[in-house]
């Protein structure tokens, strides 16, 4: 988790610079200047977790940024798998009528309910998805990001008490920073859609890295 933690702050960053180098094309008072300026104001807030080691709240901030980061990298698989199945309908494939829909909720208990739905709906489907482009491994990353996001919402509650106040601004902060990059991310191409160079300079940017899982190794036969 603390590399998802790491890769999220880290496009939080280069985000902000992005937006602060091209801001004359996303004014304050429009959406993508809106959009950046939450991005921006992230920035030093999530840095606070290298001041929690040494202030003692250290579990209480993991915790909420922790849970961040797991719903974004849970959020971006389902999406993806959504998107692929929607491929799959409009190409004729039975089978998928009322599968792979988004959750109307934005709770947790939603978007954790969906997501074991969609691990057990896609592996009848897992070959077409794979065909479409998501990788080989797509269901046992959305079971991996499951997993982490139940993790972390089990660490953060472990670490409401004291720093409850400040473990969920810094939460709500960070969360609605990883909307915002969602948000730029058909924002920006929009704008910029005449624009290869900055395209590309956008796409490394908004970079979230994922980190797919390592498969434990086979014990060796027994001899």
């Amino acid at each position: 988790m603390q590399r998802k933690i790491a890769s999220l702050t880290a496009a939080f960053k280069t985000t902000a610079a992005f937006g602060a180098k091209y801001a004359a094309d996303f004014p304050g008072t429009g959406m993508g200047g809106q959009e950046f300026a939450l991005v921006t104001a992230a920035v030093p807030q999530t840095a606070t977790l290298g001041a929690a080691q040494v202030s003692g709240t250290e579990s209480a901030h993991a915790g909420a940024l922790s849970k961040v980061a797991g719903r974004f990298h849970l959020h971006d698989d389902l999406h993806g798998i959504a998107d692929a199945a929607h491929s799959l309908v409009l190409m004729g494939t039975a089978g998928l009528q009322g599968k792979f829909l988004m959750p109307r909720s934005g709770g947790d208990t939603a978007l954790l309910n969906t997501a074991r739905a969609f691990q057990t709906d896609a592996a009848a489907f897992s070959a077409q998805f794979i065909s479409l482009g998501l990788p080989a491994t797509f269901i046992t990353q959305l079971g991996t990001d499951i997993t982490d996001f139940e993790t972390a919402i089990k660490a953060k509650g472990a670490g409401v008490g004291a720093q409850a106040g400040a473990t969920g601004g810094l939460e709500d902060t960070a969360n609605k920073a990883a909307i915002a990059l969602h948000v730029l991310k058909t924002i920006v191409p929009n704008i910029y859609k005449n624009d290869p160079a900055k395209l590309a300079e956008w796409a490394t940017a908004s970079h979230v890295e994922k980190h797919t899982p390592v498969p434990r190794a086979k014990p060796a036969p027994a001899k």
